[in-house]
């Protein structure tokens, strides 16, 4: 009875702090709806995600739409935990949106149109970059562009 009961609490104590995390949620493609554009996330070169402080969840299909989300309802760093983008060159992995490389290319379509694209590293920026060539962006920049579509 001892032994039920310490794996029923404990599994209690990990959903509740599982529930209550601040980090980045897998996003359910092709299940998952677009907090901004109510479209259906889909491409996991694309998929985004907000982070609230209290650890809500919002998805976006694209950068572009986190971006327009973020501006449009006035929220900087100082309103929510975390922002996390999709790793183009790593599908359906999340990389912290205000670290990641971004690239601009209007050969590598995104799904809203932006096509802006995000990756981890400089190894995995170039790689790209010498492929298809494009602008080189930083978090800051994707705002003037979001407000220019």
């Amino acid at each position: 009875m001892r032994i039920k009961n310490f794996i029923l609490v404990t599994s209690l104590i990990t959903i509740l702090i599982s529930a209550c995390s601040k980090g980045p949620q897998p996003i359910n493609y092709g299940e998952d709806e677009c907090e901004f554009c109510k479209m259906m996330v889909m491409d996991k070169r694309y998929g985004a995600e907000l982070v609230t402080d209290k650890g809500k969840i919002y998805f976006f299909d694209s950068i572009e739409c986190l971006v327009g989300y973020l501006d449009n309802k006035k929220l900087n760093n100082n309103n929510y935990s975390s922002v996390w983008v999709g790793n183009y060159a790593n599908p359906g992995n999340l990389i912290d949106a205000s670290i990641a490389i971004y690239l601009k290319n209007d050969e590598l379509r995104s799904p809203m149109g932006l096509n802006v694209l995000a990756v981890e590293s400089v190894e995995q920026y170039e790689s790209i970059f010498n492929q298809y060539g494009g602008k080189q962006l930083n978090f800051k920049d994707l705002f003037e562009l979001v407000r220019e579509m």
